[in-house]
């Protein structure tokens, strides 16, 4: 009876023990997979940046030629995955005639996704069209400046838009020795005007797409003269009224020629923040449709919620107050008409789309948007949130999509070097040969950077403050870093 008692007992412990021991699998499980769905959404890393790449130059729409740039920023502390990094091409709105790659919020979301895991680049593109040869008025800020000379001018500026974008992807893909950007898994982000271009660089892939508006236009008339000072002077593509060529020609094809010889690429994701699109970019396609996160609010004034005239809000407003009805605006795609737009192309399920549609239920009208900036439909609700949540959809398909190592491995082959740290300096030994190193705070700024060839050299830091720093070693198409911590 007792070796009964006892073989029992040795049982019961032998299964609670392998119960308690499945129990902590399955709760390591459960960790490691939330710890995987946070990677590319938490703002975790230690960042670099580089300002103003010039990616190209191209002819804007009075004849100018325009010296196109871009900023990048990427972890410096984060672990690179063998096929290289997610990349994330952020678009600035503007109404295709104002913005810029430096606008503060256009900044923040560079930063903020190179943070998340991502290399993240802004860019500048052609801003411009020409504004009418009528002398209309209202006493609206820009309301003057928003009234084109045709229909064509806003359609041919999104144009040059996304074939800029495009051109600056492939820059961007070009560059593999500094960006080790994993081309199978893009991302593509715009506000307002930039949320326009972001959805036609992942949608506009057929020739067949192509606007017809964008090809040869009649001449445009000058811009009345009214519109200088208040419009064209303080604008970045500024240019004397009688020195525009006012010629329109065909505008080519839909990808640009800028930088044309580059390695494929997918678009696994659009973010469009209260951005529209010009027309239907769903129904033609060559593979199946890059997914789209978009958000807008219901009482926006400048970029319509459904399908309706750009600025209707706008204008609806200023004829409230006497102005008449602004002109030469064609109708576009808002938020809630793309997402009824994709449930009726007649095209394969499968190829669609999947669309998360936020949105708020802000209604502040035109007077109380006036009176009360905070509750504009024209903006985030929420920055931190939206933004979030588009981290979110973009991880979700980066993760899902995984990889193919494509060359990029040697990245993963970084020189192995040793630090140590002195009371003065930090001798940095084992160095493989000719390169580059520099020391970084957390916060991405460079302390001092110098080439070297020989296998150790020291980096003076007695005037840098107690803290954690990066040090960088990086030689052609590797790159290797190393944390230390001074402490006086």
């Amino acid at each position: 009876m007792d070796s009964i008692f006892s073989t029992f007992n040795s049982k019961s412990v032998l299964i609670t023990m392998r119960n308690s021991f499945l129990s902590l699998f399955a709760a390591l499980l459960c960790v490691l997979n939330t710890l995987q769905a946070q990677n590319y959404v938490d703002t975790v890393y230690s960042i670099q940046s580089i300002s103003n790449l010039q990616y190209g130059t191209a002819t804007a729409f009075a004849g100018q030629p325009t010296n196109l740039f871009l900023d990048v920023s990427f972890p410096i502390n984060a672990p690179l995955p063998e096929c290289g990094r997610p990349l994330v091409l952020i678009i600035h709105g503007g109404a295709f005639i104002a913005g810029s790659k430096d606008d503060a919020g256009i900044v923040a979301l560079r930063t903020d996704f190179a943070r998340r895991g991502y290399i993240a680049a802004s860019i500048s593109y052609r801003l411009g069209y020409f504004q009418t040869d009528l002398n209309l008025n209202c006493n609206i800020p820009n309301w003057n400046c928003l009234n084109a000379a045709d229909e064509a001018e806003w359609i041919r500026a999104w144009y040059r838009g996304v074939q800029d974008a495009k051109g600056a992807l492939r820059f961007l893909l070009n560059q593999s020795k500094e960006f080790p950007i994993d081309a199978s898994r893009i991302c593509v982000l715009g506000e307002s005007a930039g949320g326009f271009i972001a959805m036609g660089v992942a949608y506009l892939d057929q020739e067949s797409e192509k606007p017809a508006l964008c090809e040869a236009q009649p001449a445009a008339a000058l811009p009345n003269s009214v519109y200088y000072t208040p419009c064209i002077d303080p604008a970045s593509w500024d240019i004397p009224i009688n020195q525009m060529n006012t010629a329109r020609p065909d505008l080519g094809g839909i990808n640009g020629t800028l930088n044309p010889d580059a390695p494929p690429y997918t678009i696994l994701a659009v973010a469009n923040m209260f951005g529209a699109m010009v027309q239907d970019l769903l129904s033609q396609y060559s593979t199946p449709a890059a997914d789209l996160y978009t958000f807008h609010q219901p009482n926006d004034l400048i970029v319509p919620f459904g399908y309706s005239r750009i600025l209707a809000g706008f204008s609806d407003c200023a004829i409230g107050t006497g102005c008449v009805s602004m002109i030469s605006r064609p109708f576009i795609y808002g938020s809630a008409a793309i997402n009824q737009l994709r449930d009726t192309v007649s095209i394969p399920e499968a190829d669609k789309p999947f669309i998360q549609f936020d949105q708020t239920n802000n209604t502040a009208n035109c007077l109380q948007q006036v009176l009360d900036p905070s509750v504009g439909g024209h903006q985030y609700d929420s920055y931190w949130l939206r933004t979030t949540n588009a981290a979110s959809f973009f991880a979700s398909r980066i993760i899902e999509q995984g990889c193919t190592p494509t060359g990029i491995e040697a990245w993963n082959e970084a020189p192995k070097f040793a630090v140590l740290i002195n009371e003065t300096d930090l001798l940095v030994s084992e160095l493989s040969g000719k390169g580059q190193l520099g020391l970084y705070d957390l916060q991405g700024r460079c302390i001092m950077s110098l080439p070297v060839s020989q296998n150790s050299v020291r980096l003076p830091v007695s005037g840098n403050s107690t803290g954690v720093y990066i040090v960088k070693y990086s030689q052609e198409n590797q790159i290797q870093t190393q944390k230390v911590v001074l402490a006086h």
